[in-house]
């Protein structure tokens, strides 16, 4: 391509090119609502440092201890559905506004800047029994298990498998040229500080070392379904259950998922112990 039309080219894609890179890295901070409130009303508030901001954290009970992780531009109070059943089961439940999300500090963020905050937040809290994350909350997860971060079990909803991927389709969406989508992509990865393909499963599936249920909608019109036939195509101890009908936020709020996913972690934490005595019993 000549410089006058490559040129041309830039300037006409720029305004989406900007909109794209926003919306990856500048979360629009969703205002508290009543309901919002009165989910968090029962909650202790936790403070957590993280590079050189603070992160707000909301922890209910006492009992082995279940992170709860939601998506972009949402907020903790939004996993408070899975609180409730939770604490029946003994568990104590932690949910965590995300680095510019919420009540946590910080204008910008990312996925990979997400899953640095969760390795922060988990090694405040002290050892994890399980994570419940839902969309970009589950690829932060991810990349905490990469980095050494372990559960007993984990559960995701709606999540995306590859950011590579995720940003294709936004680019594709946005009617880029390959060009442009390459400048963008490159932009994109200088803001991260570091390669979109630093979060695709190649370099993170070597954290997935315990049983994961993921639960997903075939409609869901903001994730593709095969994001999650892909995460559970890469995970040997991984389900995958199509949850029709609950869309990609709605998930959230149905009842079914929250005991189904409280079920999956009692029954792996169950079969974990039964494994460890059996284990002893032989060794001794």
């Amino acid at each position: 391509m000549n410089t006058p039309v490559k040129e041309a080219n830039n300037a006409t894609n720029k305004p989406i090119m900007d909109m794209i890179l926003q919306a990856f890295t500048r979360p629009q901070r969703q205002a508290e609502t009543e309901d919002d409130k009165k989910a968090l009303a029962h909650a202790r508030p936790v403070s957590i440092p993280y590079a050189g901001l603070e992160l707000r954290a909301w922890t209910w009970g006492q009992g082995p201890q279940v992170l709860l992780l939601h998506g972009w531009e949402s907020r903790a109070s939004h996993m408070a559905g899975f609180v409730a059943p939770l604490l029946r089961a003994g568990f104590s439940v932690t949910a965590l506004d995300a680095p510019a999300h919420g009540a946590s500090q910080g204008e910008t963020t990312n996925v990979l800047d997400y899953g640095k905050a969760v390795v922060a937040v988990a090694k405040h809290l002290g050892p994890l029994t399980a994570t419940i994350a839902h969309s970009v909350g589950s690829a932060a997860s991810l990349y905490a298990f990469a980095q050494g971060v372990q559960v007993k079990a984990s559960v995701h909803l709606c999540g995306p498998a590859s950011l590579t991927r995720v940003f294709q389709h936004a680019a594709r969406a946005g009617g880029l040229d390959e060009a442009s989508r390459q400048q963008l992509e490159d932009m994109l990865a200088s803001s991260i500080g570091a390669p979109l393909s630093s979060m695709d499963l190649s370099q993170l599936q070597h954290g997935m070392r315990h049983p994961a249920l993921i639960l997903h909608d075939p409609e869901d019109k903001e994730m593709p379904y095969t994001e999650s036939q892909g995460l559970a195509a890469a995970w040997p101890q991984a389900s995958l259950v199509a949850s029709a009908g609950t869309g990609h936020r709605r998930i959230l709020r149905t009842p079914e998922i929250h005991a189904a996913a409280v079920s999956f972690i009692i029954n792996k934490l169950a079969a974990d112990i039964v494994e460890r005595v059996v284990e002893a019993g032989e060794a001794s």
